[in-house]
């Protein structure tokens, strides 16, 4: 299980998908989620549960949990797995330098970041065929990866095989497996309840322009960065939780993208960031981006 508390604040309005989307990695991993209310605060419960055996009785217990405790401004993070060691593990690692004096949701948000970058090490469970694949191209073992992403859209084509499929398919130059998923991922909406934000059709398509610019294939990018730069256009509003919660990558995001699509062209990386910034809003200009 894995409990979070905190006050409300920018969750007021739809907390439950906020932590969804923040917590994308533990869902895929087969986590659950229940939420509920303690003293005022939202709490969110992330959990595993192992079928096990009692001599006589059949039973299940909460074998894979992780906790991140928000509480008079006091933060835990602790984490455990029953069939290793039965007993509760803190978390060994190094806070930012400045973590005391975040709000709530930024410690939430930190926490999470520092779990995820953990994930590994905490849920020691033996690896799915996914997070095999997963660590191979970490490694850069496109090629290794690419029959096993394979074999799991075969099984079941949905949204996350296709978009694993497809950024696989670029670096291993499988271009009518990648021109098919591209076609039908690029629009995708997805279900929020079981699926994360990062398969909407402005991320994947973020996604894959960064994959492009991996493959050295840039000036196919350029049309994708031309594309999210429009999808900020219509909005006056442009911090990162109000694009996000609207699919659309943060203007950080696709300023990088953007230094990736013209590495080589200086006049080009010029005339786009400017572009870029000329859309942004006044508080993203001071406080959320950065050159």
């Amino acid at each position: 299980m894995c409990i979070a508390y905190f006050k409300m604040n920018k969750l007021e309005k739809n907390p439950t998908k906020y932590i969804k989307e923040k917590c994308a990695f533990l869902l895929s991993r087969g986590y659950k989620l229940k939420v509920y209310h303690k003293n005022g605060e939202y709490n969110f419960h992330f959990y595993l549960k192992d079928k096990q055996y009692n001599k006589d009785n059949y039973y299940y217990l909460d074998c894979h949990y992780i906790d991140f405790l928000f509480e008079n401004d006091s933060v835990d993070c602790q984490y455990s797995n029953v069939n290793a060691s039965g007993n509760i593990r803190k978390l060994n690692i190094d806070f930012p330098e400045k973590f005391n004096s975040f709000t709530n949701m930024e410690k939430m948000d930190c926490l999470i970041e520092l779990v995820k970058n953990n994930i590994d090490l905490i849920d020691i469970r033996p690896l799915t065929k996914l997070q095999q694949a997963l660590n191979l191209s970490k490694e850069s073992k496109h090629t290794e990866a690419y029959p096993i992403y394979e074999e799991l859209y075969n099984e079941q084509n949905n949204a996350t095989n296709s978009f694993n499929l497809l950024m696989c398919a670029v670096h291993c130059e499988k271009n009518e497996v990648e021109k098919k998923l591209y076609k039908k991922l690029q629009n995708y909406t997805p279900n929020l309840k079981k699926e994360p934000m990062e398969l909407s059709g402005c991320f994947v398509r973020y996604y894959y322009g960064l994959t492009l610019c991996e493959a050295k294939r840039n000036q196919e990018a350029i049309e994708i960065v031309d594309y999210l730069i429009d999808a900020i256009s219509h909005y006056k509003i442009t911090d990162p939780t109000f694009l996000f919660i609207r699919g659309i990558p943060t203007a950080q995001m696709i300023y990088e993208l953007i230094k990736l699509t013209f590495v080589d062209d200086e006049i080009q990386f010029t005339k786009y960031k400017n572009k870029l910034i000329s859309l942004l809003d006044e508080d993203t200009k001071k406080y959320e981006f950065k050159e």
